[in-house]
């Protein structure tokens, strides 16, 4: 077995791992010695040495003016490894506090085609037990089956997701509207004169914006909070000023 590469992933150098292993072989001894058997110049022993005594990997004493090395046990470096893990963990929280705290550029992710739009959707059900916001025009059929009622639904069920969504007041949609209660769902409707795009925008995830036009057959999701926290507070004050009669 090669020690050397288990102390060098242990953390240690190359050299220092030489120096540590000799040591440890050879007992209480000299630089000389641990020079020799290491294969490690002396003068570079000398400063391999003075690093494992900072690691506390070895220590030592003086007799007769001579120096002695001793090594401590490979338990030793699994101690300071398990403290620097604990160490790593405790700062962990503040370190990615950093990065969170970044003015990060938002990512854009494009989609085509059928299976694109369902990539949409499905990302839509990635985080279980929240709630969606979204305008829907109506449009959502993909292929020849409606995706939306037959699979997206369904999955979005069992995920307990529920939905918030504005839609237009059309005819064809009354159906979609008596479900609401089965699923998860509660609407409110604009004028179908006033509303007539032909985007479905999606929010959820707290900073993912999806917009899909089924008519092109192209979607795209901005993970942005900046972008979907704007766009939430366009939603919420839309929501305040409909309507109650249609849940």
């Amino acid at each position: 077995m090669n020690y050397i590469n288990i102390l060098i992933k242990a953390g240690l150098s190359p050299k220092e791992a030489s120096v540590y292993l000799a040591s440890y072989e050879l007992g209480e001894t000299t630089a000389s010695r641990i020079s020799q058997k290491s294969g490690v110049k002396r003068p570079t022993t000398y400063i391999e040495l003075e690093n494992l005594i900072k690691k506390g990997l070895v220590s030592q004493s003086v007799r007769k003016n001579l120096k002695y090395y001793t090594a401590q046990s490979p338990k030793m470096i699994l101690s300071i490894l398990d403290e620097n893990k604990k160490e790593l963990e405790q700062n962990m929280v503040n370190l990615l506090s950093i990065g969170s705290a970044i003015d990060k550029k938002p990512t854009v992710s494009y989609f085509e085609g059928e299976e694109g739009l369902k990539e949409v959707y499905r990302d839509t059900l990635l985080t279980p037990n929240k709630e969606i916001q979204s305008w829907f025009a109506g449009l959502s059929t993909i292929g020849s089956d409606s995706y939306q009622e037959k699979i997206y639904v369904p999955e979005r069920l069992k995920k307990n997701i529920h939905i918030r969504t504005i839609l237009p007041n059309a005819e064809k949609l009354k159906p979609y509207v008596g479900k609401n209660v089965q699923q998860l769902r509660k609407s409110k409707m604009v004028s179908e004169k006033k509303f007539n795009m032909e985007n479905e925008i999606m929010l959820y995830d707290k900073n993912k914006t999806a917009i899909m036009n089924f008519s092109d057959k192209i979607g795209i999701i901005i993970e942005s909070p900046k972008i979907h926290d704007s766009i939430k507070q366009i939603f919420e004050i839309m929501w305040e000023m409909l309507p109650d009669e249609n849940k």
